[in-house]
């Protein structure tokens, strides 16, 4: 008889805030160095253009800040409510509650960052 490690479940319905994870870690540095390159090159005499892309840059790290946060407030709640229903009903929750929160909280910011290395790219 095989036993099952305790945390098993938990490894295995991890995926979602792991690939949002994966894709922040690959293509962040690809938009922080295309920025960075267009920085240094208009450094002397920046455009309009790099002048947005520097206000762009800054707004939508706050955007993202807001987002993230709401999102994993609702998820967090929903989690919350999740395991009262369960505890009244008896009938045990079976998702991964942290991996819920973290997706949530992750997916603005890479969805911004997928955006950006496309839009950088060009």
């Amino acid at each position: 008889m095989s036993r099952r490690h305790p945390l098993s479940k938990v490894f295995l319905d991890a995926p979602r805030s792991a690939a949002e994870m994966s894709t922040l870690m690959t293509m962040s540095p690809i938009v922080i160095g295309s920025r960075m390159m267009q920085f240094w090159m208009s450094a002397a005499a920046p455009t309009a253009g790099d002048r947005n892309e520097a206000s762009r840059m800054i707004s939508e790290k706050m955007q993202a800040a807001g987002e993230s946060l709401l999102a994993m407030n609702l998820a967090a709640m929903e989690a919350a409510t999740a395991a009262t229903l369960g505890a009244v009903t008896g009938r045990g929750s079976h998702s991964n509650h942290g991996d819920a929160i973290m997706y949530a909280g992750l997916k603005p910011y890479s969805q911004r960052v997928r955006a950006n290395r496309k839009r950088l790219s060009k």
